[in-house]
């Protein structure tokens, strides 16, 4: 078994292609793990890497992406349907504070 690799905040965003928000989101979550050390007086998070988390979990994404498809052209219409219905409330309600 190999001992856990350490890694920075900003090395882990550049080497997952992620924002160092997105990482600081991360640890906060409790989603990656996380040991804090002292260098030069600072505290300084690293991040845990073991063999099983190096490689990212975009795997399950993009399963979940393929097998989730969208119908633009009925999410338009049911949009649109749903604004001509506003769209004629507010008029009512324009024409009945004019009149």
């Amino acid at each position: 078994m190999q001992s856990p690799e350490l890694i920075s905040i900003q090395k882990y965003a550049a080497k997952h292609h992620i924002s160092i928000f997105s990482v600081i989101k991360k640890t906060m979550s409790g989603e990656l793990p996380t040991v804090v050390k002292e260098e030069n007086g600072k505290e300084v998070t690293y991040i845990v890497m073991n063999p099983s988390s190096a490689q990212p979990k975009n795997d399950l994404n993009s399963t979940a992406s393929e097998e989730f498809e969208i119908d633009y052209k009925k999410a338009y219409e049911d949009l649109n349907k749903e604004y001509l219905v506003l769209k004629t409330k507010y008029q009512k309600l324009v024409d009945m504070l004019e009149g």
